[in-house]
């Protein structure tokens, strides 16, 4: 790529492109890691992918030379949070200044929202984790990719009780909101909606006539999830992972959550790839929710 590249924003046609450059990057990263490419060149685009240019169509942008997309960014407003969802550059066009351009762009649109945090789930690519920190974000913990298979699942199970105080229960939609506003530390009413949408099973655990956590299963995968308290927070989880008969279940859990990671290695969870939350400042009660994943956090 010669001179400057065009940035624009993200078109809805655009995104089968966009969605190409994503997985041509992340394949690239992967195979310098040392680890097996994770998916096809043409993976079809992730839902979430979709949901977060429905949600923030002014922070999605793209880089374009001769008609093709070379690069692509997305950044989500979350009250006076602002988070990378997702930022990406064809091998071929990584460091010529691609990368710069466009996250100059999506810093630019959290401060025309008025945003006060910035934060990423970054991967441990060096050059990324640089360009964060110079951006004002900090690490702050891991984040895990844990996997269960349908043993691990029963031990967890078999681990996390409820008292008599206790029940399991469809989750209310209004009540995970608001649990989510007070641990997150702004409204996701409309993430809500969307996940709730997309959801295989969405359940709550109540104790003495409060609901105490929620978590949300997805397929294969869990999150999002919060709690009270952390061994609400547990609970949740694990009434989410037995959900429709158990079976293999993926969780990405920070590692501010860490009685709950403890926990769900300790029932043989096994831990995949890692990741690094930065953040300019902490806000909210990490270690009380566990993400729906790397693009709508």
């Amino acid at each position: 790529m010669s001179g400057e590249p065009h940035i624009r924003k993200v078109r809805p046609d655009d995104l089968e492109e966009v969605w190409r450059v994503h997985v041509a990057s992340s394949n690239d990263l992967a195979a310098r890691r040392g680890r097996p490419t994770a998916r096809p060149a043409d993976a079809p685009v992730a839902s979430d992918a979709r949901a977060g240019l429905a949600s923030d169509p002014d922070g999605y942008f793209c880089a374009v030379e001769e008609g093709r997309i070379h690069g692509m960014v997305s950044a989500l407003v979350r009250g006076r949070v602002w988070y990378l969802s997702m930022f990406f550059v064809l091998p071929g066009d990584q460091g010529r200044g691609v990368g710069r351009a466009l996250l100059e762009r999506a810093l630019a649109y959290g401060e025309a929202r008025g945003v006060e945090v910035r934060c990423v789930w970054a991967s441990l690519d060096p050059r990324a984790q640089a360009r964060y920190v110079m951006a004002g974000m900090a690490p702050r913990w891991p984040i895990y990719r844990l996997e269960g298979d349908a043993a691990a699942v029963a031990r967890l199970r078999a681990r996390v009780g409820l008292d008599a105080r206790e029940r399991e229960l469809p989750c209310d939609p209004a009540a995970a909101e608001k649990l989510t506003a007070e641990v997150f530390g702004h409204g996701r009413a409309d993430d809500l909606a969307y996940w709730r949408s997309d959801a295989s099973a969405a359940l709550a655990i109540e104790r003495g006539g409060e609901l105490t956590a929620f978590a949300y299963r997805r397929g294969e995968r869990i999150g999002p999830a919060a709690g009270l308290d952390e061994t609400a927070l547990l609970q949740a989880v694990a009434a989410a992972a037995n959900a429709g008969g158990g079976g293999n279940v993926t969780v990405r859990v920070p590692g501010a959550c860490a009685s709950l990671l403890e926990a769900l290695v300790g029932c043989g969870f096994r831990i995949g790839e890692l990741a690094v939350f930065l953040a300019s400042r902490p806000f909210g009660r990490p270690e009380l929710y566990l993400p729906s994943g790397p693009i709508l956090y």
